[in-house]
């Protein structure tokens, strides 16, 4: 029988039409039981050789159970699936219509610390030529508030956030008076190393329902080599003080790892750190080949192959914590599932094709520099305009928008690619690794790492019965409840305790 986990999909019929068109599909082929068939809208089943062959000579006559199962999914077109296809097409692409939701603030080029793949190129912590003004400021949330979109995301990054607390709050209260008026649904996040947190700024972030995020890279060790203090020194400590402050809060924050060339050696150590530091999550980011690292990459940098190995490792890893009863969840893993296991609006656009560049996110510099999105700021090619001198629509218009509109989707494999309905490539890390945003290769760096992480997951879903349940709970978590006795560790000894268990067996 075909298989398939695909979510959202009417009732299976089993009257037959005489009338189909096969749509454009892609295949892979893991052996003649389990041959996989994807379609752009993003549905996917597992069939055997004589099911496929069925579909690939155009017999579904001699199967009206296959045909209509088919059907349903949108993987042959008729007048009864074509409602199906055009919504989840439309879901795929809900993020090129809606307007800018994700906007990316830097109060502050200025950091102190000196990150070894910073992507940012932050300066000299006492260098304040890099501030952002408050004429500046107002400017960019003006700009903000042109985009159609009902809900907003102003995310402040860097150098570092909170060497410029003022425009910080500067930013958060202008919004909010602005927003009396349009009555928009609006968040704040602050990109933070915490190295420079103080009472103060603690409180204003819990006081203000302020979202947080952070960065671990993994064990003191490899935490302090990548991400040493601006002239050397440990920048750790104070990492680990502010998390264990803000848990006794109980405030909540997000966390990831950079993976550079010394991580690789740690997939299960990263985790474990992340387990002891109490977060049920893990967003582990490759290198790219943008700013410090770009410049650094024979001494950071790894091929992709390399990483997914890496991948594959902490991920396997992760899978077994959880099958012990320890929810804990990759985020990266389930972004890919969600777009693998459902046709609801997709999130995490990066992955989309056409990606989030300007109409999913937009990037401000500290001087109002429009970038394409976060990635982009890196290198000046990506500068759209200004908030001084364009507008939204500006913006929205330019024939340049357009480009980065198309030039997201090109790619030399792309269109043949069975794992294309839930990736998509990069121009900005293509253009980082080769000079151009269309990439030269059919398999180009980020391309390998991408599709091998959804090939990986794939697998997963179709022969892996137990880590199967798990990942569709990481997905959707209200739908599938964990398929185990869930254990919660509450104290930092019975987190030592468990990792201490693992390392036995």
């Amino acid at each position: 029988m075909p298989f398939s986990l695909f979510e959202q999909q009417p009732q299976i019929r089993r009257e037959t039409d005489k009338n189909y068109v096969i749509n454009f599909y892609h295949t892979k082929k893991f052996d003649n039981d389990h041959i996989l068939i994807t379609v752009d809208h993003g549905s996917w089943i597992v069939l055997n050789k004589e099911e496929f062959d069925l579909l690939r000579f155009n017999r579904l006559n001699e199967s009206p159970y296959l045909k209509s199962i088919l059907e349903e999914k949108g993987i042959i077109l008729t007048q009864k699936s074509k409602n199906f296809i055009l919504t989840a097409t439309k879901n795929k692409y809900h993020h090129t219509w809606r307007g800018t939701t994700l906007h990316i603030l830097v109060p502050t080029l200025r950091c102190n610390q000196k990150c070894i793949y910073c992507h940012a190129k932050s300066k000299n912590p006492s260098s304040k030529k890099y501030d952002m003004t408050k004429e500046t400021a107002r400017k960019v949330v003006d700009f903000i508030f042109q985009s159609p979109s009902q809900v907003i995301t102003i995310e402040y990054q860097g150098g570092e956030s909170f060497l410029n607390f003022e425009i910080v709050k500067y930013i958060q209260q202008y919004a909010l008076e602005v927003n009396k008026k349009r009555n928009k649904n609006i968040r704040f996040v602050i990109v933070t190393n915490f190295t420079s947190m103080t009472k103060e700024k603690k409180r204003y972030i819990i006081d203000n329902n302020i979202d947080i995020c952070t960065s671990v890279d993994g064990p003191k060790e490899l935490h302090n080599y990548n991400r040493p203090m601006y002239g050397g020194g440990n920048s750790y400590d104070k990492v680990v003080e502010v998390i264990e402050e803000f848990q006794k809060e109980g405030k909540g924050m997000g966390a990831l790892p950079t993976i550079t060339k010394k991580s690789l050696e740690y997939p299960e150590e990263i985790v474990d750190e992340y387990i002891l530091r109490g977060f049920n999550s893990i967003m582990s980011r490759n290198l790219s080949h943008m700013g410090s690292a770009k410049e650094l990459w024979d001494k950071l940098g790894y091929t992709a192959e390399e990483y997914i190995d890496f991948f594959k490792k902490q991920i396997d890893y992760i899978i077994k914590i959880n099958k012990k009863g320890v929810k804990f969840m990759d985020v990266k893993s389930r972004f890919i599932l969600q777009r693998i296991l459902s046709i609801e609006p997709r999130i995490f656009t990066c992955f989309g094709s056409p990606c989030g560049a300007i109409f999913g996110q937009i990037a401000y510099d500290q001087d109002g520099n429009i970038f394409t999105c976060d990635e982009a700021r890196s290198d000046e090619k990506f500068i759209m305009g200004n908030v001084h001198t364009h507008t939204y629509k500006d913006l929205i218009k330019n024939s340049g928008s357009k480009i980065v509109d198309h030039t997201s989707c090109l790619s030399l494999n792309c269109d043949n690619c069975v794992w294309h309905p839930y990736c998509g490539t990069c121009m900005v890390w293509a253009h980082g690794s080769q000079g151009n945003a269309v990439s030269k290769l059919a398999m180009d760096y980020e391309c390998k790492i991408r599709s091998a992480q959804t090939e990986y997951l794939f697998k997963k879903l179709i022969f892996d019965k137990e880590a199967r349940k798990i990942l569709m709970n990481w997905a959707f978590p209200k739908k599938y409840p964990p398929p185990y006795k869930e254990k919660k560790l509450l104290t930092k000894q019975e987190r030592e305790a468990f990792i201490k268990s693992l390392k036995e067996e």
